[in-house]
């Protein structure tokens, strides 16, 4: 019943991004003709029409995005009981798994001061550790490993409301320590007859890839009164909270962070015109843009096909435009030369808006179109951008600094650093 709910939820959006967007073009092509006519008074009555329009478009698109998460968990957590249910029996790891998430729930109902649900927490934690399922041990303190039933629901809400997981690479590694190569190429070859004498050639070159490292963190707070309600829901208040805070935290990170005790971001090093692959290289973090020349400060349609081309066919394959929402709103008032618009909403369940050809994604946290900002990106970012994670999400329980309050201190340790900076190119206004 809740997949047919979430389904028709889906179907709901879609009708509607097909019912405004309609509207949508005929106002703009409205306004287009109030310009040209002069009638400025009618034109800003269009534009007004059109930014409410807008609003209207991007909140049936993040609902029917979000409905597909939610959809997709859903079928991830049917496949799992159905597989379940096929077995004779659960294994030792599903069966410590559910002994963690009682513990950890018992721990909260007693609010922290049990110390004999904080030891079987604690023995839990280790027989996991043993089983090989978790890898961290808990700390003196209070800190521990949260269930994977409700690391699980967080990370779907970072996905819902963000696209950073869904676009970048994610690796858990084992050290902080990590590095990765990146070949250069370089390699040189050459022509020679059947017994003519062979020279050496250049060998490859390599990019020593090294993410810098944070620990991202959240710490919501309950009151004990909501704890003693049996009715309590400890996974959804936690992934509501820290879902929606983890994902503009790593968002803004991925896009513009420092560096300094967070990931650096891919527009940290400002993005410059040099070409790729020309002597000398650009500096490792540095992306190339394409200038999208207009008057007032615009994305044009030329610089959305610019972008595209300035881009190595070999990255276009699973390529993304990515722009906030703000910017989209900008974006789809753009026409191509035959007076057909580019960006094309998405009438399927699954499938992203599409822009000038390929699939778009929303990041808020991309800049506001405006004087030299790079507003839109687009490229295969998978290729271009890194962003590793140390441990699993981890809570320590507090119970003490705020009066009538149970906080939770949530983290996980993770780094991020650009990739391969030719897989990606920014659009600069001018």
């Amino acid at each position: 019943m809740a997949g047919e709910s979430t389904m028709f939820a889906i179907k709901e959006s879609i009708d509607g991004i097909h019912q405004t967007f309609n509207e949508f073009k005929q106002v703009n092509d409205d306004r287009i003709e109030a310009e040209k006519k002069g009638r400025e008074g009618l034109a800003n009555d269009m534009n007004q029409k059109l930014d409410r329009i807008n609003n209207a478009i991007s909140t049936f698109e993040k609902a029917k995005r979000d409905n597909e998460v939610e959809l997709k968990l859903l079928r991830e957590r049917t496949e799992e009981l159905e597989m379940n249910h096929s077995r004779p029996a659960r294994t030792a790891i599903e069966k410590t798994r559910d002994e963690h998430y009682e513990a950890f729930i018992n721990l909260v109902r007693h609010k922290g001061q049990s110390a004999s649900h904080e030891r079987a927490l604690i023995d839990v934690e280790k027989k996991m550790i043993e089983q090989k399922d978790i890898t961290v041990v808990s700390q003196a303190g209070g800190g521990y490993a949260l269930p994977k039933v409700i690391a699980d629901m967080i990370e779907q809400f970072e996905l819902k409301f963000s696209p950073v997981r869904d676009l970048v690479t994610v690796l858990t590694v084992t050290t902080t320590d990590y590095h990765q190569l990146l070949n250069l190429r370089g390699t040189s070859s050459g022509w020679s007859g059947e017994i003519v004498a062979r020279t050496g050639t250049v060998t490859p070159q390599f990019r020593d890839i090294v993410p810098t490292w944070g620990e991202l963190y959240a710490y919501p707070a309950v009151t004990e009164w909501a704890v003693d309600d049996l009715a309590f829901d400890v996974p959804g208040f936690l992934a509501n909270n820290v879902g929606d805070e983890f994902a503009l935290q790593e968002g803004t990170a991925v896009i513009s962070g420092s560096g300094t005790n967070r990931p650096t971001g891919m527009t940290n090093t400002t993005p410059v015109t040099t070409a790729d692959a020309v002597s000398p290289l650009r500096a490792a973090a540095a992306y190339q843009y394409t200038p999208s020349v207009a008057s007032p400060f615009a994305v044009t349609a030329d610089s959305l096909i610019d972008a595209q081309y300035l881009l190595n066919s070999a990255y276009r394959a699973g390529s993304y435009y990515v722009f906030n929402s703000t910017t989209a709103g900008a974006i789809r008032k753009l026409k191509d030369t035959t007076n057909q618009y580019l960006w094309q909403p998405s009438f399927q369940a699954g499938q992203p808006s599409m822009l000038a050809g390929y699939p778009t994604a929303t990041w808020e946290q991309m800049a506001d179109i405006g004087a030299s900002t790079f507003p839109v990106a687009f490229g295969n970012f998978k290729r271009a951008y890194l962003l590793v994670q140390r441990t699993g999400l981890r809570t320590t329980m507090d119970n003490v600094t705020q009066p009538g309050y149970i906080k939770f201190y949530i983290r996980r340790r993770e780094g991020g650093i650009p990739m391969n900076n030719d897989a990606v190119k920014f659009i600069r206004t001018a």
